[in-house]
């Protein structure tokens, strides 16, 4: 299976070096933008596995990318990590309901955001695989069922065997 896609997203170039240099050694496929225009516009081409998002940026902060990303059926389930220096509770709170998955503070704690980035891949990654299974379950009905190959994949790497027969 191809390498987490995750798209990082701040207007800081250091923060986004630092952001890629963290995800790219534990093996992540990373992708930049710097502001919530740029992130839409390439989400609108490439649909990650995750984001991690800064909240102060230029054009369309994060708060505004994140409702955009979510009012959209194409990309609502993309999971989003907030990454932002205002680690007050009441800007945590604003993150989780503009619809962001996760928050996280500034300075970035590199094992944090790992640990944060790896389960919200796996959350997609699960979603993605339940989709694959509804649609395997719609074509069992109509006669015309084949377990896609990707999926049988991600059954192996969940150690759900038994469904790949």
């Amino acid at each position: 299976m191809a390498a987490p896609y995750v798209l990082v997203v701040d207007d800081n170039h250091i923060a986004i070096k630092m952001l890629r240099r963290y995800l790219e050694r534990q093996g992540y496929e990373v992708g930049e933008a710097h502001d919530g225009i740029e992130c839409l516009e390439q989400v609108a081409q490439r649909l990650p596995d995750a984001i991690v998002l800064d909240v102060m940026m230029p054009n369309l902060d994060g708060y505004a990318t994140v409702q955009q990303l979510r009012s959209n059926p194409q990309t609502a389930h993309v999971p989003v990590v907030i990454v932002t220096a205002l680690n007050d509770v009441s800007n945590q709170l604003r993150a989780i309901e503009a619809g962001a998955d996760d928050f996280l503070g500034k300075p970035v704690e590199e094992r944090l955001l790992i640990a944060k980035v790896k389960l919200l891949v796996t959350i997609s990654r699960l979603r993605k695989a339940v989709a694959a299974l509804q649609q395997y379950i719609r074509n069992l009905s109509n006669g015309t069922a084949q377990l896609p190959s990707d999926l049988q994949q991600l059954w192996h790497e969940l150690g759900i065997e038994e469904l790949s027969s």
